[in-house]
């Protein structure tokens, strides 16, 4: 992570002063996290390598009690530098996006997938070899789509899968033809929008909140800890519009942090917030 007031000219340059640090990251860690912070036992899978930042990875999931299955990449661990600035806008360079084809132990994941209650399903190439076990489940499938601008072909093998659907609105407009698409395939759409709060359609209806007022340290993490909060606040039976709230402010806790999901954050501190 690189912090900068402003992102670079597209010169070269020399910026003499800017924050960073090495932290363990990736939408799968994110969520576990947050599902951990909330009171759930996840498992969370992911390929890493047998390298350096591959054992970094296992002794951070360790440190915060995150039960994982890990399958060794023969590439590496993924890596990747991000570029943040005094906004939370962010410029991601990966520097080893994985292998394309990572091998998955299927056997030993695909019963844990299909007694799951609740799938978090990753838009990653180690989560293709499990689609599979994913459509035998009676889980209730929840998919991140992240940044998707409503074309990328590679988001339409998780979208068949998905009861409920999140993206946010970094690269669209307009966002409610593309979330009225969506609906027909799950029954819950979200749309984070920063700063303009949230946007969620379902049964015919459109729920908006405000973004809950916030310090800005690090937006990263915010959209998992956010989906999580929502789905922990459904589960509760909260109505939706008050899920979305207690969402929002699960999203603010999580900005003020250098971490992905602050160690801190509980229920208690986001209804708080809330």
């Amino acid at each position: 992570m690189v912090h900068l007031e402003r992102f670079p000219a597209p010169q070269p340059a020399t910026i003499p002063q800017a924050r960073g640090h090495e932290a363990a990251g990736s939408t799968g860690i994110g969520k576990a996290l947050a599902l951990k912070a909330l009171g759930h036992q996840p498992l969370l899978h992911a390929t890493i390598g047998d390298d350096e930042p591959g054992r970094a990875i296992r002794a951070f999931c360790a440190a915060r009690g995150i039960d994982a299955h890990f399958d060794i990449d023969p590439g590496g661990t993924s890596r990747h530098v991000n570029l943040m600035n005094a906004l939370g806008e962010r410029i991601s360079i990966f520097l080893f996006n994985g292998s394309t084809a990572p091998p998955v132990d299927v056997a030993d994941l695909s019963p844990r997938i299909i007694g799951a209650e609740t799938l978090f399903l990753n838009i990653t190439q180690s989560s293709v070899p499990l689609l599979p076990a994913v459509r035998a489940s009676h889980a209730e499938v929840w998919v991140d789509l992240h940044d998707y601008d409503g074309a990328n072909p590679w988001h339409e093998q998780f979208i068949a899968e998905a009861d409920v659907i999140q993206l946010s609105d970094e690269q669209l407009g307009d966002v409610r033809p593309l979330m009225r698409r969506l609906a027909d395939r799950a029954r819950l759409v979200v749309c984070t929008r920063g700063i303009d709060g949230a946007l969620a359609y379902a049964d015919g209806h459109w729920h908006e909140v405000p973004a809950v007022p916030a310090r800005l340290c690090d937006s990263n993490g915010a959209g998992d800890t956010f989906m999580v909060a929502l789905w922990h606040a459904l589960k509760q039976e909260r109505a939706l519009p008050d899920a979305l709230r207690f969402a929002s402010a699960a999203a603010a806790i999580a900005v003020e942090s250098d971490d992905l999901v602050p160690s801190g954050m509980d229920e208690a501190a986001i209804d708080a917030r809330a």
